[in-house]
């Protein structure tokens, strides 16, 4: 028979106070009680507080300063991203599995910004496609451009309304920088007229944007992910065959 964890003091003061936080009793910026507060509050000892207290850091919900108290921290999409991407790195998830991934997720998160997005913030997301475009006139498809141009698709998860959406392009973004090797490759065996189509693509997505055809701009989307998927997956076929004549060199060595 399995025993049932014990729940320790320190337990029963953290989740009184991330309860208050979740409810927003404490904005964030906002200080929580002192820890001798506390103490006189609610009857726990100093050990207890600081316990609960240190729990409640390591979730990310308050900030300990030293010598100032514990403030409730804001929770921003590009920590919650960069949280996201560590547990992504630290599970092994591949590149191909972020880009699968991404596919599954793009074509909903255009037809929201399709519905959702406001005059301004399509101007504003013409002016990034004008500059990707000048920055690929002068310096080609390089890494920049590259990470310029997954910051539009950052810019489409902010304009959805999604938080969640917005978290998980944060988390692709900062993934796609960690796979360095498949990265390399990306740009060696893509030319310029590969990024140019991805220029075009933009911009027929933003005039799909501007007359609201949700339908139309999901299959701008489909297409351009796809083509990427499609030279990734060719990129990791490459690379596990030359592992695997790398391997056959070194045995025949042997």
């Amino acid at each position: 028979m399995t025993g049932k964890t014990k729940i320790t003091a320190a337990d029963r003061l953290q989740n009184h106070f991330e309860k208050a936080i979740l409810n927003r009793d404490y904005e964030p910026g906002s200080r929580l009680p002192s820890e001798r507060e506390v103490q006189e509050g609610f009857g726990y000892g100093r050990g207890t507080v600081r316990t609960a207290y240190r729990s409640l850091q390591e979730k990310g919900l308050i900030e300990i300063r030293r010598g100032g108290g514990a403030y409730v921290q804001g929770v921003e999409s590009s920590r919650v991203g960069e949280t996201l991407s560590t547990l992504m790195r630290h599970q092994r998830v591949s590149f191909k599995h972020l880009i699968e991934f991404r596919e599954a997720i793009e074509s909903r998160i255009v037809a929201y910004a399709v519905e959702r997005a406001t005059e301004a913030q399509i101007s504003e997301l013409r002016e990034a496609v004008d500059k990707l475009e000048d920055f690929l006139d002068a310096h080609g498809g390089c890494t920049e451009f590259y990470q310029m141009e997954l910051n539009l698709h950052l810019e489409l998860a902010r304009i959805s309304g999604n938080p969640l959406f917005e978290w998980l392009a944060t988390a692709f973004q900062q993934n796609a920088a960690s796979y360095s090797e498949t990265f390399s490759g990306f740009l060696e065996y893509t030319s310029k007229d590969y990024s140019q189509k991805g220029v075009e693509d933009w911009r027929q997505l933003l005039d799909a944007m501007e007359k609201r055809e949700v339908f139309r701009a999901t299959m701008i989307m489909n297409n351009h992910t796809y083509q990427f998927s499609m030279i990734i997956q060719g990129l990791s076929r490459l690379e596990s065959s030359a592992k695997s004549e790398s391997s056959k060199r070194q045995a025949k060595k042997g």
